[in-house]
């Protein structure tokens, strides 16, 4: 899954866990559920293999707020259908989730006149619940057969294309450039992909296009086992960005490969693995087919190995900073970058010759692919072993260096905003005793601490030593290190008129933030026209 919030990025992948084994299913009962779309969501009308008092759903994670058992004498409460007889048949009204959740699945959410459907969370505990999907005349739904292991799209046959080797939905109400936009990403990427690793997929992909998420997140895209891609936009939210969404498409559709239809062995672990290969992946494809320029795409690169910094520091290794926010995009981008660099230099391909060596035994393996598999493919001194295991003293050092022997060209050049940031945080800990920080909004920037002295109250901060921090970073830095460095309070006019003078006795450190002042090319040509 991946979730883009304008502005500030923010990404997420989930994978569909769990379900009945091949061999154990044949001794499960079975239940069915037969959805139909109607004006408002969809209805699932369940027929139970026995009679029951209460039916409870398998999933837990999934929002039933919206959810209604129409069948009089039954009631649906903390995900299960009760009643004070046996039942063995129930209707359910679904109409679409009322808010996107990070790292949950939409249950029902639409796409113009279409509606896409969470399968798993339609389970039934105890069973082996089969979903399928009633269309009337007009209508369409995807895919055909295996509708319970993930998502599925019913709606108007119109806004469906089909190709020989994928399907696209797009919600009506999608406005043409951004339809035309995920169209060609989408098959583009689909192409590509296959090229370089050259593994079918045991499904057929789809992509379900929609304007209609409920928000707040600007970008939402998430895949399931059913080969079928959900991406997601707020309102028009997304025009502020339409660069972004090309890019987007790139990393849900390298999931097809490298997150269904396949294991993985520490699954949510080690996120960094699957999210910084798709992320990597949805750069280096862009930069290939011509959608992203390498300047672009190097800009893309040090945005996340800066993260990457933040995240980790200089501390030694906690792999649960890699479990969660962006750390496991940020720096799993770096080792994907490390790698490729690494693969190239060495003369033994690119990171997707990795990825097809680890997938292609991943499919004859019974746990599928990890981390083990992954560090085995890497050249024998690679950085990677530096920036996971190595201390956190000498980890950025020992990056830098590397990436110098690789070609790439690393110069300190950080921006008003950075000074801005490392200004701000450094009096912060000079005054605070819990967690400080602001909120950087245009024409108001709003300082947020509640044991900070001084600073504390969220006061709206106009000008720090006399200079506005929004739009002259550097010059604030260099005042407020002035005063520091003699021992002398800061002085933040509010504006509301007041003088807060807060505790600075320590000097500041120019902040560093990296910039790529040269790297070898990102852009790899298809095997395909390689041959040519």
């Amino acid at each position: 899954m991946e979730t883009r919030m304008l502005k500030s990025l923010m990404v997420g992948c989930l994978l569909v866990l769990g379900g009945l084994s091949a061999a154990s299913a044949q001794d499960v009962p079975t239940a069915q559920a037969v959805a139909r779309r109607d004006a408002a969501g969809v209805t699932v009308h369940y027929r139970l293999p026995a009679p029951v008092r209460r039916a409870v759903f398998a999933n837990r994670d999934t929002i039933r707020d919206l959810w209604t058992v129409t069948t009089p004498g039954l009631t649906l409460t903390d995900g299960a259908v009760a009643g004070d007889a046996p039942f063995d048949s129930f209707d359910l009204q679904i109409r679409p989730d009322a808010a996107e959740v990070d790292r949950v699945y939409m249950g029902l959410s639409t796409a113009g006149d279409g509606r896409v459907i969470y399968g798993p969370g339609l389970m039934i505990q105890g069973t082996r619940t089969v979903l399928s999907v009633e269309t009337a005349p007009g209508e369409d739904s995807l895919p055909q057969s295996g509708q319970i292991d993930g998502y599925s799209y019913v709606g108007p046959a119109a806004d469906v294309t089909q190709d020989g080797a994928a399907s696209l939905a797009i919600g009506s109400n999608v406005p043409p450039e951004l339809a035309q936009t995920l169209r060609q990403t989408f098959f583009g990427a689909l192409e590509f992909y296959h090229d370089r690793l050259g593994l079918d997929l045991s499904f057929r992909p789809t992509l379900v296009g929609s304007i209609d998420s409920p928000g707040p997140y600007g970008f939402r895209g998430d895949v399931t086992d059913t080969g079928l891609i959900s991406v997601r936009f707020h309102g028009d939210t997304w025009r502020e960005e339409i660069d972004l969404v090309g890019p987007f498409v790139w990393h849900e559709a390298f999931h097809l490969w490298n997150g269904h239809g396949i294991g993985l062995r520490e699954g949510d672990q080690v996120p960094w693995l699957h999210e910084g290969g798709a992320e990597y992946a949805a750069v280096v494809g862009s930069v290939s087919t011509g959608g992203m320029s390498e300047a672009t795409a190097r800009t893309n690169l040090i945005r996340r190995v800066n993260g990457c910094r933040r995240v980790l520091g200089a501390r030694d290794m906690d792999p649960a900073r890699l479990r969660s926010g962006n750390g496991p995009y940020d720096c799993g981008v770096l080792i994907q970058w490390l790698a490729d660099l690494e693969a190239r230099k060495a003369g033994t391909g690119d990171v997707f010759t990795l990825w097809r060596a680890m997938l292609t035994a991943a499919r004859t393996s019974p746990d599928g692919y990890g981390v083990s598999d992954f560090r085995a493919l890497l050249q024998p001194d690679s950085a990677v072993a530096g920036l996971l295991d190595g201390p956190g003293a000498t980890r950025w050092a020992t990056i830098k260096a590397r990436l110098a022997e690789l070609g790439v060209t690393i110069e300190n050049q950080p921006q008003d905003k950075d000074f801005m940031g490392a200004a701000l945080f450094h009096v912060g800990g000079r005054n605070c005793r819990s967690s400080y920080g602001f909120f950087d909004d245009p024409g108001a920037l709003k300082l947020d601490g509640a044991e900070c002295g001084a600073l504390s109250g969220e006061p709206i901060i106009d000008t720090v030593e006399g200079q506005n921090p929004q739009t002259a970073g550097r010059a604030m830095f260099d005042a407020v290190q002035a005063r520091c460095a003699q021992g002398l309070t800061v002085r933040y006019a509010t504006r509301d008129g007041r003088i807060l003078e807060a505790v600075c006795d320590r000097p500041l450190e120019t902040p560093e933030v990296w910039a790529i002042a040269d790297a070898p090319a990102l852009a790899i040509q298809a095997e395909s026209a390689r041959l040519l």
